[in-house]
């Protein structure tokens, strides 16, 4: 019923936003086994409405993007070799690419990846540029999206003040 891509700290989020407490030290196992008892105890939300809504996220993959080191590394380098070429007027070298049309696949490669800074840097400047082929927006998964919402909030609600000091000031023409 569900699907592997959910880890055991994605179904212990997903039901503690329900209002449901699954101890963290259960297994995976022992969490799908009380499923039932969890979804009935549940107290559904906005983003979850009704228990059919509840399974169709527990049926579909999981949202989040869990890239292994050695492709995280991969994703990286080429959101750096983008932004570099991006930082040097979109001009082609050997160190960054040779034509517009590889600096386009490797954007629509890294896209996908979108909960890595430097993926969204590479992205946003990629948009940016001269030559860009398609404005390619990155993939974000649902908590990223809830993250970057909150820290904009939090840079909205800054107060900035005006401060002011009565000092002489001493102006000289020459």
């Amino acid at each position: 019923m569900i699907d592997k891509t959910h880890s055991k700290m994605d179904l212990i989020e997903l039901f503690e936003s329900l209002q449901v407490n699954i101890p963290k030290k259960n297994k995976k196992q022992d969490i799908i086994a009380n499923l039932p008892q969890y979804i009935q105890n549940a107290k559904y939300s906005d983003t979850v409405k009704d228990v059919s809504v509840l399974i169709d996220i527990l049926k579909n993959k999981s949202t989040k993007q869990r890239p292994n080191l050695k492709l995280k590394t991969f994703i990286m380098h080429k959101s750096k070799r983008i932004i570099k070429y991006c930082s040097s007027n979109h001009t082609l070298s050997n160190e960054t690419y040779l034509s517009h049309e590889a600096v386009y696949s490797d954007v629509m490669f890294i896209a996908s990846y979108g909960d890595i800074a430097s993926v969204r840097k590479a992205l946003n400047l990629y948009n940016n540029s001269p030559f860009c082929v398609n404005h390619v927006n990155p993939i974000l998964s649902d908590n990223k999206i809830q993250e970057i919402s909150e820290r904009k909030l939090l840079k909205k609600n800054k107060v900035f003040g005006l401060k002011s000091k009565r000092e002489s000031i001493l102006l000289e023409f020459l």
